[in-house]
């Protein structure tokens, strides 16, 4: 039997003056310098198999278990078998988590879960590094609702120029229950069912973003006329779905960018 593909190409190419040109490339050098700046401020934490090594005030290692309770900049290395890290700040300010270089296994919840962190959440994907994070096919702790390997309560931001691979088993793959912003990186995500879904938004900028998912590849939930919108800024998106390719609320817009997608009611996260 074929299965039949319904493919929809969106395209959008600007012209640029060399004086915009040249103020980019100067707009592009401040990040980096920052990023290597960040990197060397971070608190270090080292992924062993099944244990953590850390030492710095706000970080608490149990088992294979990492909980960050303090704002800062942490730099995170190594892998974890089945293991996890959360994110429960109290204090007011930003963390900033720079993945340099890690596999992380969690069988029962997500991978990465940002329970509280006001005002927001970065995630940082370092310079020529490869991040793998996955669960698996049920979680044990139903009453959190959480139900992506990367499953965030705050505002989460996605940034760098490294590579994040996302394989989300039990349901989704990136969640934000509020906004969801990816300013760049190289990531790949495959989900049982919804890919990348923020509540009150999801904005892309730039970055290469592959989708494989069995539901919608790209959602937003929030009700409320003024949030539950999708925009895309620029990247380059590719999305294979089993639903809706970008499921917004409230409104599509795309300015930049391209975006391809594929509806096939036979796509998985394999």
């Amino acid at each position: 039997m074929t299965t039949k593909h319904h493919t929809v190409i969106f395209h959008t190419a600007r012209s640029i003056a060399l004086a915009l040109a040249l103020a980019l490339v100067f707009c592009a050098l401040a990040p980096t310098a920052w990023s290597a700046k960040a990197e060397s401020a971070a608190v270090e934490i080292t992924l062993n198999g099944d244990a953590i090594a850390a030492d710095s005030p706000g970080v608490y290692a149990e088992g294979s278990v990492l909980t960050i309770t303090l704002p800062g900049e942490y730099l995170v290395k190594g892998t974890l078998a089945n293991g996890r890290i959360i994110v429960d700040c109290e204090q007011t300010g930003k963390v900033r988590l720079i993945l340099g270089g890690v596999t992380i296994h969690s069988e029962d919840a997500p991978a990465l879960y940002i329970k509280k962190c006001s005002p927001r959440m970065t995630i940082e994907l370092m310079e020529g590094t490869v991040n793998e994070l996955s669960d698996g096919g049920d979680y044990t702790d139903k009453q959190s609702k959480a139900d992506g390997v990367i499953f965030s309560k705050s505002d989460l931001t996605i940034t760098g120029t490294g590579a994040l691979t996302v394989k989300g088993a039990y349901r989704d793959g990136i969640v934000s229950k509020d906004d969801l912003r990816i300013k760049s990186g190289k990531i790949s995500v495959k989900a049982a069912h919804n890919g990348i879904s923020g509540k009150d938004c999801v904005e892309i900028y730039d970055g290469e973003i592959a989708v494989r998912a069995g539901k919608d590849g790209i959602k937003t939930s929030n009700d409320d006329p003024a949030w539950g919108y999708i925009a895309i800024e620029g990247g380059k998106i590719s999305i294979i779905c089993g639903d809706d390719p970008l499921q917004a609320v409230h409104g599509l817009s795309i300015t930049g960018g391209s975006v391809q997608a594929i509806i096939d009611a036979s796509a998985s996260a394999e």
